[in-house]
């Protein structure tokens, strides 16, 4: 009986956390999670797989590398022409499957590319309706070169 209640404390925390336990937060830093926390995590036969930790959303990959990425309507933001987006020091990017940074962080805003293409801004700001203002919209292609 002694066992049951921590039992199932376990397995309520487990549960409530998409099926993956929370690594803590000193695990994720190096962006890679440690082996024990690796060793519950479910990959459904997937190379890497979203999950939930306290409020954000990251990629993980089976070795245990970790990304950050943005949301869409309370969802991780999907690949999408093979890259995703993140954010670092309050900065837009792109990583690819590989969880590797193919596009460093600089831009203030950035859709999701489509047909190769992106639209970014450097310079706006999110304003109090969260609305983006201000700032030059420019379209890049997935070297990150300015297009017209």
């Amino acid at each position: 009986m002694k066992y049951l209640i921590p039992t199932l404390s376990i397995l309520f925390f487990v549960a409530c956390s998409n099926n993956n336990p929370i690594p803590p937060k000193k695990d994720i830093q190096s962006n890679y999670v440690n082996r024990e926390f690796l060793n519950h995590v479910n990959f459904h036969g997937q190379e890497v797989i979203p999950i939930k930790i306290k409020n954000r959303f990251y990629y993980l990959r089976q070795d245990g590398k970790i990304r950050e990425t943005l949301t869409f309507d309370g969802k991780p933001d999907k690949f999408s022409d093979g890259l995703a987006r993140t954010r670092i020091n309050g900065k837009i990017g792109f990583f690819n499957r590989n969880l590797e940074i193919v596009l460093k962080p600089m831009y203030d805003f950035a859709f999701p590319f489509h047909n190769g293409i992106s639209e970014i801004c450097m310079g706006c700001k999110e304003s109090s309706d969260g609305l983006l203002d201000g700032g030059r919209w420019e379209k890049i292609n997935r070297d990150g070169l300015v297009i017209q």
